[in-house]
């Protein structure tokens, strides 16, 4: 039986292969999304759907290592490494040393910058055809803070990174507490990022995918790739546990797997698995009304419609989705020290993924030399969400034969 033919074929149908899936379509691609479990599946399910362009600072940032080793010793902190006799994670963490260095924070601050300006305004175009079935918002995020230190620290990052925040503003500790009555006493202060909102995450993921249908799109679900032909220099097939596809391009969209697809063409991409967890309640009387960050613990609270979800943790532990109870139970009360009102919580569901990071904290978006028909999205960190309509839309220009310009060397997957 002869394989069935398709301009463009994604492997993996999270938030940036839907959102690759929807602006190929868009400019005219005949587009499959290859799926091994559910759209929305993986990191895209339960993360905070936080929407940050104020976000710009890369993972690798200067002093973050020493912040890191602090926390290793607190098994219910907000950062852990499972060491293992795994020399690929040596070498990440060796990449990410070097990159935590002040020239490289403002090189990456720029590329978010801009990236997360573009993405928010798809972000906007996308919410006007349907933005309140996934409960799109954008009245800004609150991060707070219980010490003196950090706000200092965060009020300095302000003034520093200005592209980033432009749009921020400075409260005291009564001024922080007006705006949200949620926080507590122990709160010192807070900022303001006028120009961030929220999602649901899952929602927004399978809403993109009917108007990706409507475009063209199809999407194959409950389906594994399981071998990447090739021939000469590109992949002539992609073989599945539901028959055989032949595509003119390929792209590679799996997230914290995106390695092990790629060492199927002999390629490597250094992407680490970090486990986060999520905890998803019934809203009751006194939650949080607008996203906030509790910064010293690291926690996103976003609240929805009917639930408030709590997402933190920053766990590199490989492909584990094992679930950590400690974990759970310091996003929780970590949470009570910022909002000791919260009481009472009715929980719905907990949740955990991995989200794909780079050493240098840049997503890898491009061309995987030296084959002359595969791409690469991924890599996006905590960022997915945010950047998942950019990151489509720069890959779809990409599938077509055109240039994203400069940011096309930073964001390759070829760098390393």
């Amino acid at each position: 039986m002869q394989p069935r033919k398709n301009d463009v074929i994604i492997i993996g149908g999270g938030v940036i292969g839907v959102s690759v899936a929807y602006y190929a379509a868009d400019l005219g691609a005949s587009v499959l999304v290859i799926e091994k479990n559910h759209i929305g599946a993986g990191s895209s399910c339960g993360n905070a759907g936080l929407l940050v362009p104020s976000h710009c600072n890369p993972l690798p940032t200067p002093g973050v290592v020493a912040r890191g080793i602090r926390y290793l010793f607190n098994p219910e902190g907000p950062f852990y490494i499972h060491f293992r006799a795994d020399l690929e994670l040596v070498r990440w963490l060796w990449r990410f040393y070097r990159f935590c260095n002040a020239k490289h924070f403002y090189h990456c601050v720029g590329i978010f910058s801009k990236m997360g300006r573009e993405s928010l305004q798809l972000h906007r175009q996308l919410a006007d055809l349907g933005g309140h079935r996934y409960q799109f918002r954008q009245d800004g995020m609150l991060n707070l803070y219980i010490t003196d230190q950090a706000f200092q620290e965060a009020r300095e990052d302000v003034v520093r990174v200005k592209s980033c925040g432009e749009h921020s503003v400075i409260l005291d500790a009564d001024e922080a507490r007006e705006l949200e009555p949620a926080a507590g006493v122990r709160v010192v202060g807070g900022i303001l990022n006028k120009i961030d909102g929220c999602i649901d995450p899952l929602e927004f993921v399978k809403w993109l995918a009917e108007k990706a249908r409507e475009k063209g799109v199809r999407f194959l679900v409950d389906t594994e790739v399981f071998w990447l032909k090739t021939d000469r220099r590109r992949v002539s097939k992609v073989v599945t546990t539901r028959g055989d596809f032949e595509a003119g391009q390929v792209v590679l969209a799996t997230g914290a797997w995106l390695p092990l697809l790629a060492a199927e063409l002999e390629a490597k991409i250094p992407i680490e698995a970090a486990k986060g967890y999520s905890m998803t309640f019934a809203k009751t009387p006194g939650a949080p009304q607008i996203p906030l960050i509790l910064e010293e613990a690291r926690v996103a609270v976003t609240p929805f419609a009917d639930a408030l979800r709590l997402a933190g943790t920053l766990e590199l532990s490989g492909l584990d989705l094992a679930i950590g109870r400690r974990r759970l139970k310091a996003i929780e009360s970590e949470t009570y020290r910022y909002l000791p009102k919260l009481g009472g919580l009715e929980i719905r569901e907990i949740w955990r993924g991995l989200r794909p990071c780079t050493p240098d904290g840049l997503p890898v978006i491009g061309r995987l030399r030296p084959w002359s028909n595969v791409f690469v999205a991924g890599g996006h960190a905590t960022k997915g969400m945010s950047l998942g309509p950019v990151t489509g839309k720069y890959l779809s220009q990409m599938l077509a034969g055109e240039s994203i310009g400069m940011l096309e060397r930073s964001l390759s997957p070829n760098r390393f």
